[in-house]
């Protein structure tokens, strides 16, 4: 069985927020899919299956045009899928965290490639590999998603389940609003005014003689 550990301090660029980030978006993107399976039309687990895993590559793809540490690695195989978290290549699969389907094993030229720029850029040691494992309820929702550090044997050796309830909180405050100081403006006496004064100052004296 594999053993608990933190990733970040093996592997710097995986971040516990960069994980959870990732996690999230395949969450969202297989449920969401999850919800347009409809058996009594036709759809079966093979279709489903598909759906997800090419709306998860093509969510992924689109996140990296705009998230700096997150690259997608070209590869020879059109269905073939390496993306980058930072400077480590990680691959995903469907099962349960020590139970690595053997095709999951496989490395491609281009993670190969990328594991060696990151020794050379990153002093980062590549005698293991990294991988999502995404377990799923009954329906195809996922349940847990794991990342799995796999040895030279192939078996898996730590692992670090994201928690998918820590979502980001952001606190919506209204902005500042900066008044300027007050003008005070001066208002001159007219001779309308002047009269009415004089008129109410009479009347007072009047009344408080009585």
């Amino acid at each position: 069985m594999p053993i608990p550990f933190e990733p970040w301090l093996t592997y710097p660029p995986l971040t516990r927020e960069r994980l959870h980030e990732v996690a999230a978006l395949m969450r969202d993107v297989r449920n969401r899919a999850v919800v347009l399976h409809d058996p009594e039309a036709g759809d079966g687990s093979w279709s489903l299956g598909c759906r997800i895993y090419e709306r998860t590559l093509a969510t992924i793809r689109k996140a990296s045009l705009t998230t700096p540490w997150l690259t997608v690695l070209p590869e020879s195989q059109h269905l073939r899928f390496t993306f980058t978290i930072g400077s480590l290549p990680i691959k995903f699969y469907r099962g349960e965290a020590d139970d690595i389907p053997g095709n999951c094993l496989v490395r491609s030229y281009a993670e190969l490639r990328q594991m060696q720029l990151a020794f050379q850029v990153e002093g980062i040691q590549a005698t293991h590999i990294l991988r999502l494992a995404v377990e799923t309820d009954a329906y195809g929702n996922m349940g847990s998603i794991s990342l799995v550090e796999v040895d030279e044997a192939g078996s898996p050796a730590r692992l670090y389940e994201i928690p998918l309830d820590a979502e980001k909180v952001v606190l919506m405050r209204s902005k500042p609003i900066n008044l300027a100081p007050p003008v005070l403006e001066v208002i001159e006496e007219t001779s309308e005014d002047s009269k009415r004064g004089e008129t109410g100052d009479k009347r007072g004296a009047s009344g408080a003689g009585n």
